[in-house]
Parts: structure tokens; sequence; C-alpha cells
């Protein structure tokens, strides 16, 4: 091992069938900095047919940062987390997606900022763009972004997903395999990864000194999509106490979803019969509500791994 690249950073990059975003993510890269620490990429390409790898190669040729491509055929992002994450050389692992671009000052500002806090999780803004005109697009950027605490910087006692992240594996223990396989296709991998860190009393810091950008694909900026998303996430406290074994809580959720789903289904139909923009934001609320109710069994969604490949899910 690179006895540099130990100290320094991994920046992992998942892709699955996105070349346009992924050139996107790399070129914002070759703008970052890490001061004195040394450097990887590492491309974990998720598409069985490897179709990543010939740009990855030819980009990989003059880039200023080193990069590795890696074919992880086996459909699901925690499988490509997975993999990306035992290939890292690094001390810091930082995460951007395939539709995800890093602004300036982005990596340095994650580094920064977990130094500062002694923090083992550190995020800054993402900032939905909405393809087209659409009359939902200032709700849709609202969804899809990630606005966090109104504070410069500092602690805070919760975490976001992983895309756009740094991860300072010298003050936490990652699990084996850090990301939960059973979740290829459903995702929250990194909201199970995340909780389990934070259970042993990890320090997460935040930032708006910078942000990155995501670029949400069309099929993504609609009604429909914002449903099934909702839907998902909003199973998410049902699912991790029935998990953790506790029915308590997992009553708790449902009734929580239920009187959710009662005060925000009715605002849902009555803003898009009169064909209100804000009809996004009470799709948004009641279909969480009907996930935290009906968390269990087939109602999960499959939005990722396998079921993308084989065209059941978006």
């Amino acid at each position: 091992m690179d006895k540099q690249i130990k100290n320094g950073v991994s920046i992992i990059v998942p892709t699955f069938r996105r070349p346009d975003g992924l050139k996107v993510a790399l070129e914002s890269l070759m703008h970052q900095s890490a001061g004195d620490l040394a450097m990887e990429i590492i491309v974990a390409d998720n598409d069985p047919a490897g179709s990543a790898r010939g740009y990855v190669e030819s980009f990989a040729k003059t880039s200023t940062i080193k990069i590795h491509y890696l074919h992880v055929p086996e459909p699901g992002v925690s499988n490509a987390r997975n993999a990306a994450l035992k290939a890292a050389q690094g001390r810091y692992l930082a995460f951007l997606d395939d539709d995800q671009q890093a602004c300036a000052g982005w990596l340095q500002t994650l580094l920064d900022i977990s130094a500062k806090y002694e923090a083992a999780l550190a995020f800054v803004p993402t900032h939905a763009r909405i393809p087209g005109t659409s009359k939902y697009n200032d709700y849709l950027v609202d969804f899809f972004s990630r606005q966090g605490p109104h504070m410069d910087e500092g602690l805070i006692d919760s975490f976001f997903g992983c895309g756009n992240s740094l991860l300072d594996t010298h003050l936490c223990t990652l699990p084996a395999p850090p990301f939960n396989v059973d979740m290829n296709e459903t995702g929250g991998e990194d909201d199970v990864l995340f909780s389990q860190l934070q259970s042993q009393g990890i320090n997460i810091a935040w930032s708006r000194a910078t942000k990155a950008n995501e670029d949400i694909l069309p099929h993504r900026a609609t009604p429909a999509y914002v449903k099934v998303r909702s839907f998902a996430n909003g199973q998410g406290p049902s699912q991790d106490c029935a998990d953790a074994g506790n029915w308590l809580g997992v009553a708790k959720w449902m009734l929580v979803g239920a009187v959710q789903y009662a005060l925000y289904a009715p605002m849902a139909g009555l803003t898009k019969w009169a064909g209100k923009p804000a009809y996004i934001h009470y799709l948004a609320k009641s279909a969480s509500g009907a996930g935290k109710v009906l968390w269990f069994g087939s109602f999960t969604p499959k939005l990722y791994g396998a079921a993308v490949v084989k065209n059941k899910a978006f």
C-alpha cells in the first residue's frame, strides 16, 4: 500500500449507466484539493456490462488524480459501495454519486470540518437541479435537495444520505460488510450504516461553506417518483424498530403514519384537483405516512440493483 494514500483520501464514485452524469462528477473532482493529503478516485461500475470502463480508463490517462476502475457486475447499490470500500486505501472516504457535481472547495471543506470537530461523518448541502420547466419545479427542488440546518457550520445530531459526504475511518468502526446487502434493491443501506456509526457516539459535522449539485433525471422529476420515493423513506422508522425488535416503536410509527396520511392525503387530492404546485409537498407527506403503516413484506419498493436492470423499477 502507498504510505501516502494510507493517510489520504479515497473518493468513491459508484455508477450505473449514467455516462453524462459520471462525466460531470469526474470533471468536478479534478478541481478539488485535499491540502497535503494524497488522493485517489475509485469508480465502481455496477452495470453488468461494464459500460463505464472505456470512458473511465480514457479519462484516467489525463487525470490529475489517480483513478481506479472497478467493475462490480452483481447489481446492487450496497454491492457497489462495499466493493469500492474494500479497494479504498485512504483513511478518509469521500462519497460522490454519478449524478452529482462537487462545487469549489467541496473536498477541502469536508476535511476541514471533520478535523475541526473530530467528526467521523461530515456533510454539506446538496442542491437539486431539475430538468424542464414543470410548474412543480420549485417543490421538486425542495424535495430532492438537502438543505440541512441553517447554521454556517458545527456539530449536528442527525445524518444525511451517503452521496456528498465524508467518512473518517479512524474515528469509527465499520461493520463487515459496511453496507447491508439485503438493501441492494430497496436502498436505505446508507441510513442503516450511519445509524450504526451514530450509536458508537461519533461526532457529525456540517458546513454551508460549499455544496454539491445533483442532477435529477427526467423520469424521477415526476409526482409518480416522488410518491414511491416518499413511501420508501417513510418505511424507514418502522422498519428500523422492527429490525431491533422494538414492537412498541413499530406501533408508535404506524400510528404517526396513519395520522400523517389522514391529514395530508386529502390535501394532496385537493391540490392535485386544483392544479396547485403544492401538490408535490402534500403527496410526499401522505406517501411517507402510508409507508410508516405499510412497512413490511412486499410493500417495499425496489428502486435499485437487479430491479432496475430488469426494468422493474424507476
